[in-house]
Order: structure tokens, then C-alpha cells, then sequence
């Protein structure tokens, strides 16, 4: 399972939808492996939806929660407007050790 963050510009003015993770995991196609979908509002660099993806490499999970999120930014109005910035999993660094 790969967790993937879908980063997305707001028109100005613009509302995050109410249950958006949902609306992603209800449109998203089986083949996609959407699993579990977390809505982050106020991340440093703008809303960021966090998908959880099944899928059998990194590439391939990027593309498919960029695929299952942009159907959802189609489909619900109350993402017209909305744009998706970039897909990719974070990478993340070892834990350092605080004195």
C-alpha cells in the first residue's frame, strides 16, 4: 500500500467540499485501489487529499490516485474549478534523535 498525496489549487474564494475523501473513494474504479481517502485543508503548501493506494509500484500509485481524484474534481460540483497540482508519495526521513 502506498500513501499518496494529491496536492490541489482552490479557485479563489472557493470551499473544500464536504466529504471529499468520500466522493474520491465512491468514483474511484476498482482496478485503482483506492482504499481509504483523508482530507489535509491546511497543509503548508494548500489542500492535499491523501489517498491510500493498493498497487504494484510507486509510479503506478501516483497515477492511480491522480486518476481516481481528478474524476472526483470532474463529477462534484463542489470541486468546479478545483485543480490538481501534482500526485506523489512524500518521502520521508529517519527519525532523529532529540537530546
Amino acid at each position: 500500500m502506498y500513501i499518496v498525496h494529491v496536492h490541489l489549487r482552490a479557485p479563489e474564494g472557493a470551499e473544500f467540499p464536504e466529504a471529499a475523501g468520500d466522493a474520491v473513494r465512491r468514483l474511484a474504479r476498482r482496478e485503482e485501489g483506492v482504499e481509504h481517502v483523508v482530507s489535509r485543508l491546511h497543509a503548508p503548501q494548500g489542500p492535499v487529499l491523501v489517498v491510500y493506494v493498493l498497487a504494484d509500484g510507486l509510479h503506478r500509485a501516483e497515477a492511480q490516485a491522480a486518476a481516481a481524484c481528478a474524476r472526483a474534481l470532474a463529477e462534484v460540483p463542489g470541486f468546479r474549478g478545483w485543480e490538481t497540482v501534482r500526485a506523489e508519495v512524500p518521502l520521508v526521513t529517519a527519525f532523529q534523535e532529540w537530546a
